[in-house]
């Protein structure tokens, strides 16, 4: 999609611009109690047992957070519970495709903004530490796109309440940094960031036809409107929210027009996607499949933006792996039984990846280590994840 002003449909630079300098009053609020009664430790302490909405929320919870739990975890009145189903169950299909684009298309995407990357490097240390980040985005999708994930008792929900609170923690601290510079970055952690952010997810299944796959317009639907409910978990303003599939391909265009720039921040993030994704491929020979895979489901302003090196003859590849995707597709259409077959080995590989991260145990959404010691924080109590 091209990125002129019919591209970008009614997301004009005057609807947008506002946005980066908003946080989210709820999460915000509640933040602001925290650290106001040095609750930190506490709350730490609490979200990491708190895994799901079974028990609801503990009686020690601080009663700013109690609130803002209790507040954020109902659905919006426009969802649709079949289409969310049906999002979810094209995950549990296409697990092992759709984590390939998250990882080759929209981390990249994400750090081609280069005012949005700067968020993520300002504390130092981040790029270095990249695999934290996957794995976090791993278990945020894994908990949400599961069945069940976004219902009254579903693990998604709490992520996604985690995931708004670690936003708003990032707001307060990296806002009050005097060298923050707001009126040229914008606010960290803005409205307009997190729905940008909320696109690279909610978009893969266009992404992944590049790739040989084909999906339904129903399906493309529903998968968007599922992404979309999770984003009102997320706090992101509704007027934000696009309405339809189209109206959210009309703001990504937008937003990349806006926002793709070339940045340091940007490469040296990349630099640490690219060499972790390549640990995880077998031998030497195939290391280059990752920048090709990149390059081919990259616009080639992401591409550059972010520093991506040239591809290598692996770029001969892509033909095939186009096919073998396309007759896999295929074969799952024409049979129910490899369907869930497919269903299955694209789980279990998913599993398999996080579980080589953690060790076998959750990840617990806290304040990240590295931004305790940037801040000066004092120390949770709690025992960091695995």
């Amino acid at each position: 999609m091209s990125m002129n002003d019919a591209s970008r449909g009614r997301w004009t630079d005057e609807l947008l611009e506002p946005f980066r300098s908003r946080g989210e009053p709820v999460a915000d609020a509640a933040i602001h109690s925290v650290f106001a009664n040095n609750e930190v430790a506490a709350v730490n302490r609490i979200l990491q047992s708190l895994q799901s909405n079974v028990h609801g929320v503990p009686a020690e919870m601080p009663d700013a957070v109690e609130t803002y739990l209790n507040q954020t975890d109902g659905w919006p009145e426009w969802a649709d519970a079949e289409k969310v189903r049906l999002g979810q169950r094209l995950f549990v299909r296409y697990g092992m495709q759709m984590t390939l684009a998250y990882f080759t298309w929209s981390l990249p995407c994400c750090y081609a903004w280069e005012k949005a990357a700067k968020v993520l490097t300002w504390t130092g240390g981040i790029d270095k530490h990249v695999h934290r980040r996957i794995i976090e985005t791993a278990q945020f999708v894994l908990d949400v796109m599961a069945e069940g994930g976004l219902e009254p008792k579903g693990f998604g929900v709490r992520t996604a309440q985690k995931i708004r609170l670690l936003h708003a923690t990032i707001r307060y601290h990296v806002g009050r940094d005097p060298q923050w510079r707001a009126s040229e970055w914008g606010m960290p952690a803005n409205q307009e960031d997190h729905v940008a952010t909320l696109l690279t997810l909610a978009l893969v299944p266009s992404v992944l036809t590049r790739l040989g796959l084909d999906f339904t317009r129903d399906e493309e639907e529903a998968y968007f409107h599922c992404w979309k409910v999770i984003g009102h978990f997320l706090g992101i303003h509704p007027t934000l929210l696009p309405r339809d599939l189209e109206d959210a391909h009309q703001l990504w265009a937008a937003i990349q027009a806006r926002q793709v720039r070339p940045s340091e921040d940007g490469a040296a993030l990349t630099r640490a996607l690219v060499d972790y994704l390549k640990l995880r491929m077998p031998g030497d020979l195939m290391d280059g499949v990752t920048v090709t895979v990149m390059r081919e489901l990259c616009s080639d302003a992401v591409a550059d933006a972010v520093g991506l090196e040239k591809t290598d003859w692996t770029r001969f590849l892509v033909g095939p792996m186009r096919w073998m995707f396309s007759l896999a597709d295929e074969a799952q259409d024409q049979s129910g039984f490899a369907a869930k077959v497919s269903a299955s080995l694209s789980r279990k590989l998913l599993e398999g990846l996080h579980s080589s991260e953690t060790g076998g145990g959750r990840v617990t959404f806290r304040i990240p280590q590295s931004l305790q010691e940037s801040w000066k924080l004092e120390p949770a109590a709690a025992v960091a994840s695995k």
